[in-house]
């Protein structure tokens, strides 16, 4: 019950992330959903799945930086 509890926490912030309008806040979200599903993932033993999250991950998180790089993330906080 614990295990899928974090399965439908990520499934949520993803689906949240679609709702925001600010790219940052978009990746944010669907970052942190993606690694509690890649966690979810690896305790049911999925490896495919695992290995997607974590692909997805890794490019948010390229892309968060980005923004964050570029200082969109404090122009658009203002």
């Amino acid at each position: 019950m614990g295990i899928d509890i974090l399965g439908y926490v990520g499934l949520a912030l993803v689906f949240v992330s679609f709702i925001v309008k600010k790219w940052w806040w978009l990746y944010a979200f669907n970052l942190c959903g993606t690694i509690l599903l890649a966690i979810y993932a690896y305790l049911i033993k999925s490896i495919v799945f695992t290995v997607l999250e974590v692909g997805i991950a890794i490019l948010l998180t390229y892309r968060f930086i980005n923004e964050l790089r570029q200082g969109r993330v404090l122009e658009k906080s203002r």
